[in-house]
């Protein structure tokens, strides 16, 4: 049999399609196909597979599975622990993609790989798990095309080694169009128009690239890039050459030193172990009593061993969100430009990683006088009257970098759900602190300890906040981070006992991410800019996106800590977590009366 996910969802048998059934059907193959071998119990099918449970629970799972089953000839099977579907080595179209790249990544000669990888693209026929929906879906796509995308870089890689810059040209201008934020792809195609002869045209590629990322995400271009640029302004002739001869002009190698066709190799097969795990999803929104629209669910995510692609669990939840209250310090935004830090961030020294501009100043210079008379017309006539324009808005900053003795009730309202958790200030920090007695409670039954706003932000904004973590205890199942309440957008840090300790973010109404990492400090930053919220995290000197969607309502920042889901239970070890340099910039931020008000 030949089962495919990496487009619509189908199986043939002897070059024929087989009869799947319906929806629920195809989700539960597409499914067990994403977890190999592996047994899947009814209770997890559950989650994964609807949006809602079926009132039938697990009877409704051993009807779909029995269907499935006499449709596939008894390839699923039940395991002891849950079910599982039996597959011959190579019959599953995904294995067979990273089976290409595996071989890929042994292969030095640039023609040979660049022939491997367009065999493993050729295995795509459209969108993956086309045609099947449910809550597993969004996250298991985009890991699929993440993987899609870095292996296509490799190939272009190997094109551009083999001396292919003109054929690769043209489809790298496509491809930047279609992934605008990958640095990658814009490298290869500045160098592939400068090995043509385009000069002008690379040059003119790599500003078009720094203006994007200055735009979009507020950072100047990677050290690749900007090394990219001078090479060219200086015709370094390395550039026009393959590796091979490259090396001739280079000092001879120290015995430390990896030639750079084995370091493509160890790329490739990089991609394969975990190229898949740049996406997926984790969700955390809060609900309001008094807000008439009702609370999204909340999206947790797990990876399996056997496939290295997250899952997406469900769980339909609401938890508490934060309430303006009184005054808030505003602070117009200086005309100036700062830089992200060049290496990881600590939560004392990072530096704002945005740019704010500001309206233009007056002009200082004085007009020049003339000694000659005016010239008197003839005739008066009724002087012209011109409308007055409002002076456009000038963005504003509320920011906090917690040197006091207490959180200021003019900026900041707390919220706690026990006794055992608190927040204050301390050497020069926000300290949030979940006791190791914590249990849930309030209006959402859950563990909640937070620093909210007074202002809200309707319009475009950026919010950036360090964290250090000071007791993070693994399995803990708490999330700590940064939040938009209201504009439906999350970024932080979850120690879970089932998914592990990771970066998580969220974006209203579906778009969420994660990346198992363990960091103890870093930053994380909320920016709205037309309507779309995206959520970043600081590591290894740059800002990584986790997730980006479509976002509405004023937004309110918080900053704290809180239990990890609607029913993992509390792991019962004290946790606490440092923010600082907190900052949040945009145009005519909503304060409470008695507030001071931005100026211009």
């Amino acid at each position: 049999m030949d089962f495919r996910i990496l487009g619509s969802v189908e199986v043939l048998a002897e070059g024929q399609p087989l009869p799947i059934g319906g929806p629920k059907q195809r989700a539960l193959l597409a499914y067990l196909l994403l977890n190999g071998y592996e047994a899947v119990s009814a209770e997890r099918l559950i989650e994964e597979l609807w949006y809602d449970p079926p009132s039938g629970g697990t009877q409704t799972v051993q009807t779909q599975v029995s269907r499935l089953k006499r449709a596939l000839g008894g390839r699923v099977t039940w395991c002891g622990s849950g079910y599982a579907i039996e597959l011959e080595p190579q019959e599953l179209d995904l294995d067979r993609f990273r089976s290409l790249l595996a071989q890929a990544g042994t292969e030095r000669d640039p023609a040979q790989r660049s022939k491997l990888l367009n065999e493993a693209d050729a295995l795509w026929h459209g969108t993956p798990l086309q045609g099947v929906e449910g809550p597993f879906v969004a996250a298991e796509v985009r890991a699929l095309e993440e993987l899609r995308v870095a292996a296509l870089e490799e190939r272009i890689e190997a094109d551009l080694e083999a001396g292919r810059h003109a054929v690769v040209a043209s489809e790298l201008s496509s491809l930047v169009s279609r992934y605008p934020l990958r640095e990658r792809l814009r490298g290869q195609l500045i160098l592939a128009l400068y090995r043509g002869g385009r000069q002008a045209e690379a040059l003119a590629a790599y500003r078009e690239a720094r203006r994007m990322l200055d735009e979009e995400l507020g950072i100047e271009p990677s050290p690749a890039l900007r090394d990219l640029e001078l090479a060219i302004l200086r015709h370094d002739p390395t550039l026009d050459l393959r590796p091979s001869a490259r090396a001739a002009l280079m000092p001879e190698a120290t015995p430390e030193r990896t030639p750079r066709r084995r370091q493509a190799g160890l790329v490739l097969v990089a991609i394969v172990a975990v190229g898949a795990l740049a996406t997926a999803g984790f969700a955390l929104t809060r609900g309001n009593p008094g807000h008439t629209q009702a609370a999204p669910p909340l999206v947790q995510t797990i990876i399996r061993p056997t496939t290295g692609i997250r899952r997406a669990t469900v769980r339909h939840v609401r938890v508490h969100k934060i309430v303006p209250r009184r005054r808030s310090t505003i602070e117009p935004v200086e005309r100036k430009t700062t830089k992200p830090p060049t290496s990881a961030p600590s939560a004392t020294t990072q530096e704002e990683a945005t740019t704010v501009k500001a309206a233009p100043a007056a002009s200082t210079t004085t007009p020049k006088t003339s000694s000659r008379k005016p010239h008197k017309p003839a005739t008066t006539s009724t002087p012209t009257v011109r409308r007055q324009l409002a002076p456009p808005a000038t963005p504003v900053t509320i920011s906090d970098t917690f040197a006091g003795d207490f959180l200021d009730p003019a900026m900041w309202h707390q919220v706690t759900t026990d006794d055992n958790v608190s927040i204050s200030e301390q050497d020069g920090q926000l300290l949030v602190t979940v006791g190791a007695a914590a249990v849930r409670g309030g209006a959402y039954n859950q563990i909640d300890v937070h620093a909210g706003t007074q202002c809200s932000f309707p319009g475009d904004f950026d919010a950036y906040v360090d964290y250090k973590l000071l007791e993070w205890p693994a399995a803990d199942n708490i999330f700590i981070g940064l939040n938009a309440i209201y504009a439906g957008s999350t970024v932080g840090r979850e120690n879970n006992s089932v998914w592990g300790d990771e970066y998580a973010a969220w974006v209203v109404p579906g778009t969420n991410g994660s990346v198992p990492l363990t960091d103890e400090s870093g930053s994380l930053r909320i920016t709205r800019r037309k309507g779309i919220a995206t959520d970043y995290f600081w590591h290894n000197g740059a800002w990584t996106r986790m997730a980006s969607g479509h976002s509405s309502g004023a937004a309110v920042f918080g900053l704290g800590a809180m239990s990890a889901g609607a029913t993992s239970a509390f792991g019962q070890q004290e946790l606490r977590v440092a923010f600082d340099n907190f900052r949040a910039t945009g145009v005519q931020p909503i304060c409470p009366p008695g507030s001071r008000q931005p100026t211009s």
